[in-house]
């Protein structure tokens, strides 16, 4: 049976409930969510109706959508759960392993363990520096972060690039092995090699694991429970795919990214690496743009502002800053083209249009 959840705390009205307010026991939101941050309570509001729809959709059309969370000003206001998935059932995220990486890099810079986005990863992996020569000594750090350093990467298909690694005995070797299929920086090609790579970087500049540096760097800090996130036989975790992790602990996330770096108040990642990240810094060849290893959909979602964790199958936290809004999805990957569809569905026939003042859904 289905636990569908819509709490009405913020219904039609502001983002703070006015004193003496209180949401019915069974509807108050974790004690893990936020509190309400920057978000101005006179300049955004909720339809209940509109949200009341989406549950209402997941209720009368076939979908294999495991989770659903909508967070507003940092208020959790939708919980949908399904298919034998709870708020405490661990979940894959696929893909949307890559933004952790790319946000890890990002805390590495702040604290100058690495010096810049330009900086060639020659330097930052020294002792696979023989593998980075020609056109390889070009690729940078930016190159990974934006999926345009060039090297080949198959994701399916049989003698694919994952069943590869896994059997490599050095992964990063592996990856900077592959030949290269494009100038660096030239073009956009998806490869889920850049992002170990990122992992492995993460590794050699903080001397730890990249889930040891996460759980003392960013887990820790936005209060991220259980976290599975398994390494490949030479100890580097995989950087991007196969991160398991509770859903409400997924939107922290979207919700840190949201308050440009912040947790609570306090500083997790420069605003500067966030604003970078989430801006589209190259065209993908799905239309779109991508920033660092994050998804700028535009051209699929019905809104001007929008930045994404995305993983294979609807593993999906979206961050809408112009509606002070994250919304997080997980889902079945066995039905990838089904859970895409369906999240469009979602999202642009009832999230966003729930948003009915200020902000700049079209």
């Amino acid at each position: 049976m289905n636990a569908l959840r819509l709490i009405t705390l913020l219904a039609l009205a502001g983002c703070t409930p006015e004193p003496g307010d209180s949401a019915p026991d069974s509807a108050t939101p974790q004690d893990s969510d936020p509190p309400v941050a920057d978000c101005d309570p006179d300049g955004v509001e909720l339809d209940l109706g509109a949200l009341q729809g989406a549950l209402t959709w997941m209720q009368e059309n076939p979908n294999y959508i495991d989770s659903l969370q909508v967070h507003h000003c940092g208020e959790r206001v939708l919980e949908h759960y399904a298919n034998g998935y709870d708020a405490d059932t661990l979940h894959e995220l696929q893909s949307a392993t890559k933004t952790y990486s790319a946000v890890l890099v990002g805390i590495a810079m702040d604290q100058g363990l690495i010096e810049g986005v330009d900086q060639p990863i020659a330097d930052l992996l020294p002792a696979h520096a023989d593998l980075l020569e020609g056109d390889k000594a070009d690729i940078t750090l930016e190159h990974l972060l934006t999926m345009t350093s060039g090297l080949a990467w198959q994701d399916f298909g049989l003698g694919n690039s994952f069943d590869r690694i896994a059997a490599a005995d050095d992964s990063v070797a592996f990856v900077l092995g592959e030949p290269l299929e494009s100038t660096p920086g030239e073009v956009f090609h998806y490869n889920t090699g850049s992002s170990h790579l990122l992992s492995a970087i993460v590794q050699q500049v903080s001397g730890m694991g990249a889930v040891d540096y996460a759980t003392e760097h960013l887990f820790g800090p936005l209060g991220v429970g259980e976290v599975v996130w398994p390494a490949l036989s030479d100890g580097v975790n995989q950087g991007g795919w196969g991160m398991y992790m509770l859903p409400g602990d997924f939107a922290k996330l979207g919700q840190m990214l949201l308050d440009e770096g912040h947790w609570a108040g306090e500083p997790v990642l420069s605003q500067g690496f966030v604003d970078a990240a989430t801006a589209p810094q190259v065209e993908t060849d799905y239309g779109g743009w991508y920033g660092y290893q994050t998804w700028i959909e535009t051209n699929m979602f019905a809104i001007d502002d929008i930045a994404a964790a995305r993983g294979y199958g609807g593993q999906d936290c979206f961050v809408l800053e112009d509606l002070d809004m994250v919304v997080t999805f997980t889902g079945d990957i066995r039905y990838p083209g089904e859970m895409a569809q369906d999240v469009v569905t979602l999202m642009n026939e009832h999230i966003m249009p729930a948003h009915i003042r200020g902000g700049s859904a079209r």
